[in-house]
């Protein structure tokens, strides 16, 4: 029988072998203290479920909506030149008209583009600029199809404010590349206005796939002030054990209208602070103070990444009352994937909304289908930024006016060991 040509070894296989023997042997390890960890888990996370409320995603009110959805994608990796430091990205919108995809002639549907800065200093801020540049270009997409198709849905990938992390790194930084110049502070703007238009829409949600929120363990923390009784995973991970397909949970459920999940999330990160503060109050003032504390903590937080350099206080406090006010459900569409996490715009109907999300799941991730769809149009490859890059050489060299050693020059891989 002939081997397929596909056949891809594996990573661990192409070690020495007295390396693979010693992998095997750590996985084996892993497998058994991870097995007593799931079993002594078991019983708190039942537990649990009593003070849970999950509510059922309602039946028979889906209708046939005209949703678009946007997904965006950027290199993996940053080609690192001599010269240059280089990175991609791309976007991507669809429309569904009941069970139709109704924008596949539309040439205003995909978009791309490039970072080009020098080599020099820390591609961290290169990174976080690329991040930035796909999200502008997502967030210009969604308004862009919104207007163009009239959708009653609309549904975007990742946290309407899920660019603010590290965005104090690079708000008071110029960045000159190719014939450009970004300034941090102006990028950091636009993407936030235009993220407060798609939330104020009446028609927009966010689906958020990568989650580190820990606010449960924060809720739990909340109850006796002692860490071992927390039990340490993201809220996701813990909801997974607990929810039925065609089940929802709202975070307002367990914690209330006043705080919101981030401020119980806060609470677990900036516990060891916590503690000291409400160390010698009595039982009943030690939730308010400490929540407080939390409060201010996420306030300098979240101006520092996103208030304008000596802006006021009003819209000091409208920005910080914009990124904690936004609502967040995890609504379990597959009984073999874990709930997803959903962000609600303002004004958008909850019930058909998750009507609609039940109808359209794919059983196999848990997430709506048409998020799979545009998600698999906008994926790049992660030697993407690499193959750019060469093409960019290959013109250059091309160019009889350049001299073809420095342009080599320029673009030589900045480790000579390997392709970057």
């Amino acid at each position: 029988m002939r081997m397929s040509e596909e056949f891809e070894e594996s990573a661990i296989s192409r070690l020495p072998p007295r390396l693979q023997e010693e992998f095997f042997e750590l996985a084996g390890r892993a497998a058994k203290r991870v097995a007593e960890e799931l079993r002594r888990e078991k019983e708190r996370i039942l537990e649990l479920r009593k003070h849970l409320r999950f509510r059922s995603i309602p039946k028979g009110l889906a209708k046939d909506l005209r949703v678009g959805v946007v997904d965006g994608s950027s290199s993996p990796r940053l080609s690192e030149r001599l010269g240059y430091r280089i990175g991609v990205y791309t976007g991507c919108y669809m429309v569904f008209d009941g069970g139709e995809i109704i924008s596949d002639d539309d040439e205003e549907s995909m978009a791309a583009g490039y970072i080009m800065t020098p080599q020099t200093g820390s591609s961290l801020y290169t990174r976080k600029l690329l991040s930035l540049m796909r999200t502008l270009l997502e967030r210009d997409l969604a308004l862009k199809c919104m207007e163009k198709y009239d959708v009653d849905l609309m549904i975007i990938d990742g946290s309407f404010y899920g660019f603010r992390a590290r965005c104090s790194e690079i708000k008071e930084k110029e960045f000159l590349g190719l014939g450009s110049r970004i300034v941090g502070w102006e990028l950091v703007r636009e993407i936030y206005e235009k993220s407060k238009r798609l939330l104020d829409s009446g028609k927009a949600i966010g689906v958020i796939k990568r989650i580190r929120t820990a606010a449960i363990d924060g809720w739990l923390l909340s109850r006796n002030w002692r860490m071992e009784e927390t039990l340490n995973k993201n809220d996701r991970s813990l909801l997974r054990s607990l929810m039925r397909c065609g089940e929802y949970f709202d975070y307002r459920d367990l914690l209330g209208d006043r705080w919101s999940y981030l401020h119980y999330n806060g609470l677990k990160g900036w516990f060891k602070e916590v503690k000291r503060i409400i160390k010698d109050l009595s039982e009943d003032r030690k939730l308010e103070k400490a929540l407080g504390h939390i409060d201010k903590k996420l306030r300098t937080q979240i101006i520092t990444d996103l208030a304008p350099k000596n802006s006021g206080s009003e819209i000091r406090e409208e920005i910080f009352r914009e990124v904690i006010g936004v609502r967040r459900i995890y609504v379990r569409l597959s009984p073999y994937a874990p709930p997803t996490c959903i962000e609600l715009g303002r004004g958008v109907d909850l019930e058909s909304t998750l009507a609609y999300l039940m109808e359209n799941a794919n059983l196999a991730t848990g997430l709506p289908f048409p998020l799979d769809l545009v998600d698999a149009n906008v994926s790049v490859d992660r030697r993407i930024a690499r193959e750019f890059a060469d093409e960019v050489e290959a013109r250059l060299l091309l160019d009889q006016e350049l001299n073809a050693e420095d342009v080599h020059g320029e673009f030589i891989s900045i480790n000579p060991q390997k392709e970057e």
